[in-house]
């Protein structure tokens, strides 16, 4: 890599000593508390190290938490040079493009200070650049760094063309920071600049080429921006023994990034909302679920009660948008029992009308009739299918009108789930149809007109609700807009019609995108509280569920279902990978 001007022989051991002595930052430090995880080799994805957002995060911490930070780690001092008592002399430098903005100088700055100042400036985290230190000269926990060392603090201007010399013009603690972070900032600029990018290739173990590479499939730009700075990957070796020495293969530059990262604050691919709290509504079951949701979210008497079958979906996905009209809960009840715990949520209700959702195959007539022993007034929307029990859901419950409907397929559910709560926010039915037809039902067109829809919104895409369908439907009289709200896979589905209904909220509903019951009742709520509710995998949020979250101002994300339906992770903010 001639003419590059980062020092990639420092993927080697990362930390190693100048003049061939090793320091303590050979090998990462053992965990420690600052928000410390317990991790192994398994864990560490070759191909995306540290999120986006834990990267690029100019905000990551302030001036004061740097600087308790370093003063935790060193603790009593041997010399002047220590990080946390440190002052340099620092000088202004202009704005460099779409790069880093203008950086002001000032005399006898301590080293918090001109940390923070690059962080704003360049967007590069702290807690990566005090990272880098770490991993590059130990300098984050030194007690007594050389003069030499402090010179050296990022390893940049030293290229492995220069046979691991160092250009003297880039010495200096405040020069390497800057250096530092201009030149992992500029990996991600709209001009693509560096060998590794986002992609597949062939990423080396070792400067000895004998010794192979790996398949790396670089998921982002700050995974990137890494390998750009240290070209190599861990090996196996490496990874059986982080806090240790592998083989003569093994590089441990990224690899101790990583470790070193994680050891102080915590997984580098979490972004944790700030002032966000976190609960879930569990039970034993999908119908001890919605039980747990009408309690937590009605605390007393109501005038109706909706109920639907548990035992399948689509009843309940067109309810929980009625439900949350009549500011109602949604309860589930098996088809042929009605369980003691919903039994006895109803009683404490005491509701004047209970609707029932479903023909008789979804909720028998036994159970119909027990439920009209709680009651003064029961009723019965259903149809012949799920496409004519949804459309008279709707045609009861928004019988004075509605400006807005949702349309979704009848076929599965993820989509119909996340419309059903955003439906419910803004006084919407969620219609099922036959997505995988050609031609409109004429009851759905007549429904539409009938309702006085102007704005038509598809949950899914072209594969949920065929291209002629939406065509269709921009030709209903009184229809002025038509707009799908789509994506890849259900979980941008749900994203993308969150962001769609939702400028603000101060809560946010998650729920499991493969297992569907007990995010039923939840969207009953969710709608009513004018919340979102994110369909999202098991184990973990998608970054971008997680950008939303802050965007809307959260301040209390609820989890539906139990830990098998969604993991504790989650509630620990773990993004997918």
């Amino acid at each position: 890599m001639a003419g590059t001007r980062i020092r990639l022989l420092r993927g080697l051991i990362g930390g190693l000593a100048l003049a061939g002595l090793l320091v303590p930052s050979v090998m990462a430090p053992a965990s420690s508390a600052d928000g410390a995880q317990a991790i192994s080799g398994s864990d560490f994805l070759p191909g995306y190290i540290i999120s986006d957002d834990a990267f690029y995060d100019s905000s990551a911490m302030s001036e004061s938490e740097i600087q308790t930070f370093l003063d935790g780690k060193i603790g009593t001092c041997g010399n002047s040079n220590c990080l946390n008592i440190k002052r340099l002399d620092t000088y202004d430098r202009p704005a460099d493009g779409s790069i880093c903005a203008a950086v002001t100088g000032a005399a006898g700055e301590l080293v918090s200070s001109v940390i923070f100042k690059v962080q704003r400036a360049c967007g590069i985290s702290a807690k990566a650049l005090l990272v880098l230190l770490q991993k590059e000269q130990s300098l984050v926990t030194a007690t007594a760094p050389s003069d030499f060392r402090l010179s050296r603090a990022t390893g940049y201007g030293c290229p492995d063309s220069a046979g691991g010399g160092c250009d003297a013009k880039y010495y200096g603690l405040y020069n390497q920071l800057y250096e530092a972070a201009w030149q992992l900032k500029r990996y991600s600029t709209p001009t693509p600049w560096g060998r590794y990018q986002p992609g597949t290739l062939e990423i080396l173990y070792n400067p000895n080429t004998d010794c192979g590479t790996q398949t790396v499939t670089i998921r982002n730009n700050a995974t990137a921006a890494l390998y750009n700075y240290t070209p190599y990957v861990p090996n196996a070796a490496a990874l059986a023994n982080l806090r240790g020495a592998g083989d003569d293969c093994s590089a441990y530059g990224n690899r101790n990034f990583w470790v070193y990262y994680s050891d102080w604050f915590g997984d580098p691919l979490v972004t944790y909302p700030p002032g966000v709290t976190t609960d879930r509504i569990g039970g034993n079951d999908r119908y001890d679920v919605s039980v747990a949701i009408s309690q937590q979210n009605f605390p007393n008497p109501v005038a109706t009660v909706y109920v639907a079958t548990g035992s399948n979906y689509p009843d309940a996905l067109t309810a929980a948008p009625a439900a949350a009209k009549a500011g109602a809960p949604l309860l589930l009840v098996p088809a042929n029992s009605i369980p003691d715990s919903v039994r006895t949520e109803i009683q404490r209700l005491r509701p004047a009308e209970i609707i029932v959702v479903g023909g008789p195959a979804s909720v028998t007539p036994a159970v119909f009739d027990a439920l009209a022993q709680l009651t003064t007034t029961i009723s019965r929307d259903s149809g012949s299918d799920r496409y004519e029990a949804s459309r008279n859901v709707a045609l009861h419950a928004f019988s004075a009108g509605a400006g807005v409907a949702y349309i979704a397929t009848g076929e599965t559910f993820p989509d119909a789930l996340s419309a059903s709560a955003a439906a419910g926010s803004i006084g919407a039915p969620v219609i099922l149809i036959n997505g995988l037809l050609t031609t409109l039902d004429s009851a759905t067109v007549d429904l539409i007109s009938q309702l006085g829809v102007t704005d038509i919104r598809i949950a899914g895409g072209p594969a949920s609700v065929r291209p002629e369908l939406e065509a269709q439907m921009s030709t209903i009289a009184g229809v002025t807009s038509v707009r799908r709200l789509s994506g890849p896979d259900r979980f941008y589905v749900s994203g993308n019609t969150n962001r769609d209904a939702f400028a603000s909220s101060s809560r946010v509903y998650l729920a499991s995108g493969w297992n569907y019951p007990d995010a039923l009742s939840g969207a009953a709520v969710a709608g009513a509280q004018h919340a979102p509710l994110y369909v999202i995998p098991t184990d973990c949020i998608p970054s971008y569920v997680i950008q939303d979250i802050i965007s809307l101002g959260a301040t209390r994300m609820t989890v539906l279902g139990g830990p098998a339906s969604v993991s504790p992770g989650v509630l620990r903010f773990a993004q997918c990978r």
